[in-house]
């Protein structure tokens, strides 16, 4: 039998180190186990490193679907689509689908910025009671609108992103050139930009190890690495943890936060989460002679600028169903190229890293699932391209459901 108040955390990126603050501040004993060998080992290690409470649309829309022909072709070569046969993607298509209608698009985005709206707030608590560094800026942000349609669109995503109480603007080009100097010698076709001067950068994984540390000192927090869970085992008082090395932990709560690998645990169980891989790169390089110090978005390359001081992180690619971590460089160098071709200045491309992979769990309606699957299993996963942006607010959900050691939740799932 587990102790009584233990908690296991499944996975140990951004949603798995905040979860694990979410319950130990509420009384829980947490350890959180990983297979890697560090925290913040996967997509919370090289992601755009752009907190974003204000651009927060999901990704189902009917503007996308008049699309997808094109990337299920590979049409475009920022956003490509898997076509390959497998019948628990060819389910989440079909769901994904569905939500494409405008109804859904409008529903899910307002959601989405709500929790947008509790993670920031969540985040400024966190910053108040722990002092923590982890290269944290109010950078604001700006997204490129490439023509007047963008424009449009943007407009009216705005009206439903601020009933979160996000403050933006949209500007002309001229009005974002002057905001931004650096824009002067972009290179791509700009009709406006979408101005967010709340947004934030920071470190993703400097953060978990930030928070890490200070959960460890105070609430006794431990973190287990090189640790793979193959299998859980759940019942009604407790659930068991079995590892690679033939271990088994017990345990009075377990929560999965294992990103698009989710599955392979809770579908056994009979939990099957609608989640689809979906793979993004990055690479860095020192700034060039026009960086920017404001975050860019660039929706038509579907990339992000991000200045990090001494060196510039451009992240983008989109590869829905793809699930290989590896960085392929038939695909990050013609990224490298587009990004230089629209803002050749920018970084000193001759001297960029070799790059980074790493893989998004999608929903088909963009929001994350969060909550307990029976009374000793929870999960916490499903944050796709947002998953820094919406960690602290959906781990503090999370806590909410929980609730504390053999107490009741603060609030129903």
């Amino acid at each position: 039998m587990g102790s009584s108040g233990t908690a296991i955390i499944v996975g140990a990126g951004v949603i798995g180190v905040t979860s694990a603050y979410a319950l130990a501040r509420r009384g829980w004993r947490v350890e959180i186990i990983d297979a890697g060998p560090c925290i913040a080992g996967g997509a919370s290690k090289g992601n755009g490193r752009q907190l974003s409470y204000s651009h927060t649309a999901a990704l189902a829309s009917p503007r996308l679907l008049s699309k997808l022909p094109g990337l299920a072709l590979g049409l475009d070569p920022a956003f490509r689509l898997s076509l390959r046969p497998d019948a628990a993607f060819a389910r989440w298509l079909v769901q994904f689908l569905s939500q494409c209608r405008r109804s859904a698009f409008v529903r899910n985005t307002v959601a989405c910025s709500l929790l947008a709206g509790e993670s920031r707030r969540a985040m400024d608590r966190l910053l108040e009671e722990h002092a923590l560094s982890f290269r944290l800026r109010n950078a604001g942000k700006l997204v490129l609108l490439p023509d007047e349609k963008a424009r449009r669109d943007a407009e009216r995503t705005l009206r439903l992103t601020s009933q979160s109480g996000q403050r933006q603007s949209i500007l002309s080009s001229a009005e974002a050139i002057e905001l931004e100097p650096a824009l002067a010698a972009f290179a791509g076709p700009l009709a406006g930009a979408i101005h967010s001067p709340e947004d934030q950068t920071a470190d993703c994984a400097e953060f978990c190890t930030q928070l890490l540390g200070a959960i460890t000192r105070e609430y006794g927090v431990s973190f287990r690495s090189e640790s793979e869970v193959v299998r859980i085992d759940s019942g009604h008082s407790e659930s068991v943890v079995y590892l690679a090395s033939g271990e088994a932990i017990p345990s009075e709560l377990v929560v999965v936060a294992a990103g698009h690998e989710a599955n392979r645990l809770l579908a056994p169980l009979g939990y099957h989460q609608p989640l689809a891989p979906m793979k993004g790169y990055s690479f860095t390089a020192p700034v060039g002679p026009s960086a920017p110090r404001i975050s860019i978005t660039e929706n038509a390359n579907r990339m992000v600028f991000t200045n990090l001081g001494d060196s510039m992180l451009v992240a983008g690619l989109a590869e829905l169903g793809e699930a290989s971590g590896e960085v392929d460089p038939i695909r990050l160098e013609p990224m490298k190229r587009r990004a230089q071709a629209i803002f050749p200045d920018a970084l000193d491309y001759e001297r960029s890293d070799d790059g980074w992979a790493g893989i998004r769990p999608m929903t088909p309606n963009s929001l994350p699932v969060i909550g307990r699957l029976s009374p000793s299993l929870a999960v916490n996963v499903g944050h796709g391209m947002l998953g820094w942006t919406l960690a602290m607010g959906s781990s503090q959900r999370l806590g909410r459901m929980i609730g504390s050691p053999g107490g009741t939740p603060e609030e129903r799932c």
